[in-house]
């Protein structure tokens, strides 16, 4: 999910806000989450500490069934700049433009 880092609370938790690029290349807000850290991967806070956006998948993002079933815990986290974002955003547009010609 491609998500903008709000706040890393003790190194445990890390809020942030869940976002969609929309056809026309605007950016929605989709919701507000607080996801679990893992405790066995300090790259992953490192990651989200120094980042304004990522790209994150969660523990309940993979459907797995495991022990920790009521856990959200993001288990991949890839920075994202925000010169990236605004290229995802014109691939968007570009997709889409493609697609209704």
């Amino acid at each position: 999910m491609l998500v903008r880092v709000n706040k890393i609370i003790d190194n445990v938790k890390v809020t942030v806000t869940k976002l969609d690029i929309e056809d026309d290349g605007s950016i929605t807000t989709l919701e507000n989450l607080e996801l679990d850290l893992p405790s066995t991967d300090d790259s992953i806070i490192e990651i989200l500490k120094n980042s304004q956006y990522a790209c994150i998948f969660t523990s309940r993002s993979t459907n797995t069934i495991n022990e920790n079933e009521g856990k959200n815990t993001v288990i991949i986290a890839n920075a994202m700049t925000a010169e990236e974002l605004a290229q995802e955003q014109r691939k968007t547009i570009d997709a889409v433009r493609t697609r209704r010609n």
